[in-house]
């Protein structure tokens, strides 16, 4: 299973912002510069965790981008479903043209099960967890 690159930069820009004080905005260019993400793709990604309530945009001198909501708040799947990850691939892993419940490839069923549990697990796990596995191993 594989995280789109737009998802995986979107994940990456959201544990940075988890380990920055909550009420400190942080600029689109330091996100980039920190994070290695082009500026370009960093504003469309930003622009859809605002769309979707995660981020705030503050415009003007000091302005930025803060958390929306606390980061207890934030699940994993929250920042996947606001840049359109999708668990569901588009094609058969096994390489079939027809891959069913009805007509499974050999993987299908491994394959869904797999989906379901990481569908599962990003419900379930939240930013405030990145924030204190960050705590815990800052010093070690």
């Amino acid at each position: 299973m594989r995280l789109t690159q737009t998802a995986e930069y979107a994940l990456r820009v959201m544990a940075l912002l988890a380990a920055n004080p909550p009420d400190k905005p942080v600029r689109a260019r330091d996100l980039s510069e920190e994070t290695g993400i082009p500026l370009h793709y960093l504003s469309k990604i930003m622009r859809r965790l605002v769309a979707a309530g995660l981020l705030n945009s503050q415009k003007g001198h000091g302005g930025g981008f803060v958390l929306a909501r606390p980061l207890s708040e934030i699940y994993f799947s929250d920042v996947l479903k606001a840049v359109n990850y999708d668990t569901e691939p588009s094609t058969c892993v096994f390489g079939w043209e027809e891959c069913s419940e009805d007509k499974p490839c050999p993987l299908h069923f491994f394959w869904r099960d797999l989906k379901e549990y990481f569908s599962q697990w990003a419900e379930q796990h939240t930013l405030e967890e990145v924030k204190q596995y960050l705590l815990q191993n800052e010093h070690g």
